[in-house]
């Protein structure tokens, strides 16, 4: 995990040392192990280093080939990089080190801009060729490595986050204005190939951008959601989940410095330490768990923490989240994340990431993008509702309502959810900008400028209900997910690996029947089955889903509220955004 950055003029002008100084000093965070720079006439290259792979220099970068012209700088892990390599050996390509960094050049040499779909990983990496004056841009399929760049006639920066490129083009510190209403208006907080800074752009997952002498080039997609073929049988069926999730933690594992698990005590994580557990057959190695706690009894899952860690022999660590150090260190946490945030739950990650500092743990397992994957959110029961009304399954939807009315004795809850699943995509965006809009918040100048129209829903799937989940997965839930969770871990130059998001398991779950992921109101039933005997079934039965946030409406109503009126107090000071009146009653 690194910080990375770069300059390159389509006029052909030497790119001076200082502006490139500038955007590494501003990424150090993200790599506090060493940094370096390549100066190549009109190309510039920055990088940062957080050592985890070959801790040597032969894996410091740039990583250059004179020979071929290339180099190249690069953020993530290539978590097949071992068979990779040697595969490339096979066709005669020399390593010099041991890292999977080089592994991508030797990749790209080999296969070129096809190179990305076989890697298992999450990355963001920056080629410069010299000999055909052309920079290739890479990102991993679900975003989970950020890059923005900026164009303009001269020439194009890019970098790992936003103040990187500040640095060097001053003049785009100003607000964007859609995706400012769009988040006031809808709330929006993934903008796919947007920022919330006028003229930066957010090159999109799975996409790769080749810039050519003359500065042109368009983002090209490489990969889409698929299903795969899975067994028939539901005891197959959590067997080879069970098979390929224990193979996505096994290859997360490699690292050449401590590794441990980000644990909320929910089904998600407590999977991914059972698993980690699962696999070390007679190893005595102890895992590491950094966890939050919360005072409040509906928010805390300290005894599900407990077991779990209690199960594993784990060396566990808690931190607890106090609403007087959130409001001390929001400023330092907003200028990490560069953009909004959705709620306090973000902090107590921040808080986690610090915690695994403090004890030299460099890498953290996580248990994110499960929900995305098998409807793990509250309002997945009522998803499936409508997917089965909407197929005419009567006989399966009332046997759900039912099953739901017995283990949670009310059906309000999914049943509102269930009507906006069954409202065409369009009139459920209007509802969704009513929603918001109705606050009156937003100044009625910002209003007419723009249109409430949401980005385009995704279609890869004909029925509704896993074209939703790739929604979950591309728009609505994960990328900000994701985005929190690179810059909190950065923050403090820790990594966050996501066992879940192994695309091969993505593919997988998508070609699960809907019955393998919800039944009987039980969410995840595969996860659930597969881990049966691996995880406590305490943590497998449970009913009950918490955000891993703090007490936030208690908050807002006690210690934060002097604090959080002075902000709403700030914002009235700002018209051509902000509706005053609106705030007021806010």
């Amino acid at each position: 995990m690194c910080g990375i950055c770069g300059i390159v003029r389509f006029d052909g002008a030497t790119i001076p040392e200082v502006p490139v100084r500038a955007m590494i000093s501003l990424l150090h965070h993200r790599g506090p192990d060493g940094e370096g720079s390549r100066f190549d006439g009109p190309c510039a290259l920055g990088f940062t280093r957080l050592a985890i792979i070959d801790l040597t220099p032969a894996s410091d970068q740039p990583i250059i080939d004179d020979e071929a012209g290339l180099a190249l700088v690069f953020n993530g892990e290539i978590y097949n990089y071992v068979e990779l390599r040697e595969e490339l050996r096979g066709l005669g390509h020399k390593f010099r080190s041991q890292g999977d960094g080089e592994v991508i050049l030797r990749a790209f040499e080999a296969w070129g801009p096809a190179c990305v779909a076989r890697f298992n990983g999450m990355f963001a990496f920056a080629i410069w060729d010299r000999r055909k004056r052309a920079l290739f841009l890479a990102r991993d399929r679900f975003g989970e490595k950020p890059l923005f760049f900026a164009r303009s006639a001269r020439g194009i920066v890019f970098a790992s986050e936003i103040k990187a490129i500040l640095a060097v083009r001053p003049e785009l510190r100003r607000p964007n204005l859609r995706p400012i209403y769009r988040y006031l208006a809808r709330g929006d907080l993934n903008l796919d190939a947007e920022s919330f800074f006028a003229g930066i752009e957010s090159l999109p997952a799975a996409h790769t951008l080749t810039i050519d002498a003359q500065g042109r080039g368009e983002a090209v997609r490489y990969w889409g959601h698929r299903a795969a073929v899975v067994p028939s049988s539901p005891g197959e069926r959590n067997e080879a989940f069970r098979e390929l999730l224990f193979d996505a933690v096994r290859l997360r594992l490699r690292s050449d410095v401590p590794v441990g698990s980000s644990l909320s005590g929910g089904l998600d994580s407590s999977s991914i330490v059972g698993a980690i557990d699962a696999q070390k057959g007679g190893s005595t190695i102890q895992q590491r768990t950094f966890s939050a706690r919360f005072h409040s009894r509906e928010h805390d899952e300290g005894h599900f923490i407990k077991r779990v860690t209690q199960d594993v022999g784990a060396e566990a660590h808690e931190v607890w989240i106090e609403p007087d150090r959130f409001m001390d260190e929001f400023a330092q946490l907003q200028r990490h994340q560069e953009e909004p945030l959705a709620s306090a739950s973000t902090y107590a990650q921040f808080a986690v990431m610090r915690l695994a500092r403090e004890h030299d743990t460099t890498v953290l397992m996580d248990g994110q993008g499960a929900d995305e994957l098998l409807a793990g959110y509250d309002q997945a029961q009522g998803m499936f509702w409508a997917n089965w009304a909407r197929n005419g399954r009567v006989d399966k939807l009332a046997r759900e309502i039912l099953a739901f009315a017995r283990r949670y004795h009310d059906i309000r809850q999914p049943a509102p959810f269930a009507a906006y699943y069954l409202m065409p995509t369009g009139m459920r965006d209007r509802l969704a900008s009513w929603y918001y809009r109705s606050q009156e918040v937003i100044s009625p100048a910002l209003s007419k400028g723009f249109a409430p129209a949401s980005p385009p829903s995704p279609q890869a799937f004909d029925d509704h209900l896993r074209n939703e989940l790739v929604r979950w997965q591309t728009t609505t839930q994960l990328p900000e997910f994701l985005r929190y969770a690179d810059r909190n871990s950065m923050a403090f130059g820790r990594e966050i690996r996501l066992p879940f998001l192994d695309h091969r398991l993505v593919e997988f779950c998508l070609g699960l029947p809907p019955e393998a992921l919800l039944d009987a109101a039980v969410t995840k039933v595969t996860l659930r089955g597969a881990m049966r005997g691996i995880v406590a079934d305490q943590i497998l039965d449970r009913r009950d889903k918490l955000a891993y946030a703090p007490p936030q409406r208690r908050w807002m109503h006690g210690p934060l509220l002097p604090w959080v009126d002075g902000l709403l107090r700030d914002a009235e000071s700002r018209p051509e955004i902000f509706h005053p009146a609106g705030i007021q009653r806010l």
